[in-house]
């Protein structure tokens, strides 16, 4: 529930308690009524109470940043230059290939939803390398699915919980997801993770939409220009 829900829901309790604890005490002289009336005055006001942001913002994003990070070193480490596929999620957790090949063929969603979940792996003579996005735990901690609406939870997750930009709008079209993001208040400094993998706003927008329209997922082209950034993907 967002803040501004919770605390009008908490003042909105208050109030309803305090008028039917008055008309029960002084006006019905009915002892029931008045313990219910202050019953509701207690919870409306242990909800005034409540923190407006239970986890900070910023501590989400400094943790999507170490996250990252490492990704980065394990990009770095084996020289990846190739686009990753991200997969829906399988035994509750979303992950991403990307190809160790330097000319990668493509595979089906079928080959990869195979895949053993090892950090280096080699499907159809290809060999490919395994990262958890940092986008994969905020989908499983938010306990979206296939049957969340897909710009709703690009919203939640990307503006509610994380705050990385201020509006998301997502467009599926033929084997093709558009996704677009105003007011991006992160920018991606990981070189190979940025190549691979996109910006961190565009890699969590990935994990998230792999996982309610339940396709694979990979990076066509993203289009940044200052806090306006516009992703392309093709759908597998």
């Amino acid at each position: 529930m967002q803040t501004t829900n919770y605390l009008t829901f908490g003042a909105a309790i208050v109030a309803f308690g305090a008028v039917v604890a008055y008309l029960s005490f002084f006006i019905l002289f009915s002892v029931p009524f008045t313990a219910l009336g202050i019953a509701c005055v207690i919870l409306g006001a242990a909800t005034l109470t409540l923190p407006e942001r239970p986890v900070p913002r910023g501590a989400v994003r400094a943790v999507i940043h170490a996250a990252v990070l490492n990704v980065e070193a394990l990009l770095e480490e084996f020289d990846c230059k190739e686009k990753a596929t991200y997969l829906p999620p399988r035994e509750g957790l979303a992950v991403a290939y990307v190809p160790l090949s330097t000319s990668p063929h493509s595979l089906s969603l079928d080959d990869l939803a195979k895949a053993p979940r090892r950090l280096v792996t080699e499907l159809e003579g290809m060999p490919v390398l395994m990262v958890v996005p940092p986008g994969a735990e905020l989908v499983r901690a938010n306990e979206l699915s296939q049957g969340s609406g897909l710009e709703d939870a690009l919203q939640y997750v990307l503006v509610e919980v994380s705050e990385l930009c201020s509006t998301v709008k997502a467009v599926v079209a033929d084997d093709k997801l558009v996704v677009e993001m105003r007011g991006v208040k992160v920018k991606t400094e990981a070189a190979k993770y940025l190549l691979c993998l996109g910006s961190i706003p565009a890699s969590i927008a990935a994990s998230v939409a792999s996982t309610v329209i339940r396709k694979g997922l990979v990076l066509s082209s993203e289009e940044i220009n200052g806090r306006k950034s516009v992703v392309t993907f093709r759908l597998v």
